[in-house]
């Protein structure tokens, strides 16, 4: 349950006073320390393709962007990478890429993660976890990730709001169809998460704040909330915004203000805090956040796959640091799952 009305909100985000913001986030870092403790849990991050017929206003990869250069991974690098994680201590993995657009595409994905699954049990009683996040499927591709061994999935709304949603889409994509596959995923089973862009040219606080109700009338899992940051080989890159906010301090008030009315849900620091801020990581954890995701794409890949300018990604010798300079230790050897995703399947069997 909130603990604040959405006027309450907006007055929030409104606000320029640190001690507001302060105590805001002193609130969220004891709620999640009550019922997440200071463990913060990995998602080896492979980025396998930057293809993606889609033409987002606002993202990189965009079909329309012939600046990029694309590349797939094949499925030994994948399946050698997903070890990689493994024998890090990572535990789970997060297979991410433009969105899959065939049959073919799901079946590929498909195999490798149920050969991710089978070679990480082949080490251990407990396989590597495994989150997508390749957009919208139908409910039978959905279904076939599932019964692959997938068992989270990341689609976000990037904004609740629908009008806003049509002006950062083109006409092909519908925001009806984005609910109507978070409804299916979430029927399935997986742990759902989904997330939104913090400032966006033309979004209000009154629509963050609608982003937040938004999230718990979905009854999310999980949540990835980052800053939005122009990409300069997209159109929404030449939209001038007529509010001047401090991104980085709204995102963090965002992030507090949804540990606060979903306690018990993942959320993560997201590699874009991190890139407009070099203490993102720490503050975001700070904010409630208890995920974070290290790039393991190769090196010679990471640049393209651009979803925004100046992306940031940290080693891990850097993540170690600022995890614990904030007082918070790595969750080596744990899935990390949603304790939420538990409550709302028992919740769910007992009617």
């Amino acid at each position: 349950m909130n603990p604040y009305r959405e006027q309450e909100i907006v007055e929030i985000l409104n606000s320029n006073e640190p001690e507001i913001l302060n105590s805001l986030l002193q609130a969220a870092h004891n709620t999640r320390i009550k019922q997440l403790g200071k463990e913060v849990y990995l998602r080896g991050l492979i980025e396998f393709s930057n293809y993606c017929p889609r033409n987002c206003l606002y993202c990189g990869l965009r079909k329309s962007n012939e600046k990029i250069h694309r590349y797939r991974l094949d499925e030994e690098i994948i399946i050698e990478l997903a070890m990689m994680a493994y024998n890090m201590g990572f535990q789970s993995i997060a297979l991410q890429s433009g969105e899959i657009d065939s049959q073919e595409q799901v079946d590929f994905l498909a195999a490798i993660v149920e050969k991710i699954i089978l070679s990480s049990k082949q080490r251990s009683h407990q396989s590597l976890g495994v989150t997508l996040s390749v957009g919208e499927l139908s409910y039978q591709q959905y279904l076939q990730l599932w019964q692959a061994g997938a068992h989270r999935y990341l689609l976000r709304i990037e904004t609740s709001d629908p009008v806003l949603f049509k002006k950062i889409h083109p006409p092909s994509q519908l925001y009806d169809r984005r609910l109507e596959c978070l409804d299916a995923l979430k029927d399935i089973g997986y742990q759902v998460g989904t997330g939104i862009m913090v400032g966006l040219p033309g979004q209000s606080n009154e629509q963050l704040a609608q982003d937040l109700t938004f999230f718990q009338k979905r009854d999310i899992d999980m949540l990835g909330l980052g800053p939005y940051i122009p990409h300069s080989d997209t159109p929404l890159a030449r939209v001038p915004d007529r509010h001047e906010r401090d991104v980085f301090t709204l995102t963090l008030k965002m992030l507090a203000l949804a540990r606060l009315a979903m306690p018990d849900i993942n959320m993560v620091a997201s590699t874009a805090l991190q890139s407009i801020n070099p203490l993102g990581l720490r503050w975001g954890l700070m904010a409630g956040a208890n995920i974070i995701m290290p790039v393991l794409t190769p090196e010679e890949k990471r640049s393209d796959y651009s979803l925004y300018d100046n992306k940031e990604q940290k080693s891990m010798e850097e993540i170690t640091a600022e995890v614990e300079a904030g007082g918070f230790k790595l969750g080596y050897w744990k899935w990390g799952d949603s304790p939420h995703y538990f409550q709302r399947r028992e919740e769910l069997k007992q009617g």
